[in-house]
């Protein structure tokens, strides 16, 4: 393992919550509510959805018949949906892989009121790649900043793009840092927790390039806050009973707000 990879994997593991705050919350959390995932009927405009459409409409035009989406941690499958667009348009087919199955029935469900054929693989990513196949474009969104060992995440990502002419590729969106460490003060404040830097979009980055050899085009953009974000979703975040809400509400007023940056990396096989 490389120096990128080896401080990505120890900035991951030094923010796991400890088992001792872990084992006294009251609710998981890391559940999500899948009713919060459910994909828009208009994809937003945004450059992760323009990288996705633009590999999709050059592997269409390779192959006469459309293109196939993987859409990895899929949750609603707003990032495969995303690449599809408007009509017309030059995805043929998506299959999206999560771990949650409720989340996977929120994706099934928004792909058959498109009319849009579809599969659904129920798991973790890489342990699913197999299950998942080789598809034109792999989108993969907000999933990264999860992983710890992030070699063969990527690998897997890379691996299950179907080249054809070489018009196939990854689009990875992602935050610039750690999605919750806009709450490090909270966590300092409710369980004297102080967490040490998060693992960054460049340092994914680097990985991609010592450990794949491999150089994404990165581009940096800023998109709307997305809730939830409020005292309840924090409250639940930081292994706090619900009675425990009004306190983090006063304290959450007083935070900076969560940052809007976000990183689309593209890369192609």
């Amino acid at each position: 393992m490389g120096d990128a990879a080896q401080r990505w994997r120890e900035r991951q593991a030094a923010r796991g919550i400890p088992a001792a705050i872990l084992a006294a919350a009251p609710a998981d959390p890391w559940v999500h509510d899948p009713a919060a995932f459910t994909p828009p009927a208009v994809p937003a405009d945004t450059p992760s959805h323009r990288a996705a459409r633009a590999l999709a409409e050059r592997s269409a035009a390779l192959s006469c018949s459309g293109a196939s989406v993987l859409d990895v941690g899929c949750g609603g499958g707003e990032a495969a949906f995303g690449a599809v667009g408007t009509e017309p348009s030059p995805v043929a087919r998506v299959v999206g892989v999560d771990r949650q199955a409720d989340m996977l029935a929120v994706f099934a469900a928004a792909a058959a009121e498109r009319r849009l054929p579809h599969a659904t693989v129920h798991g973790d990513w890489p342990e699913a790649a197999p299950r998942a196949g080789r598809h034109d474009v792999v989108v993969c969104h907000h999933v990264l900043h999860n992983v710890v060992d992030l070699p063969p995440f990527l690998a897997a990502l890379t691996a299950a793009v179907r080249t054809r002419g070489g018009a196939g590729g990854v689009v990875v969106e992602m935050l610039p840092e750690h999605p919750m460490a806009w709450l490090d003060p909270l966590w300092g404040r409710f369980h004297d927790l102080h967490r040490p830097p998060s693992a960054t979009a460049e340092d994914a980055v680097a990985v991609l390039v010592e450990e794949l050899g491999t150089t994404p085009e990165v581009r940096t953009w800023q998109r709307d806050r997305r809730l939830p974000h409020d005292a309840r979703w924090v409250t639940r975040r930081l292994c706090l009973p619900a009675d425990r809400e009004p306190e983090v509400a006063r304290e959450l007023a007083g935070i900076p707000p969560r940052r809007t940056d976000a990183v689309t990396l593209t890369w192609s096989p």
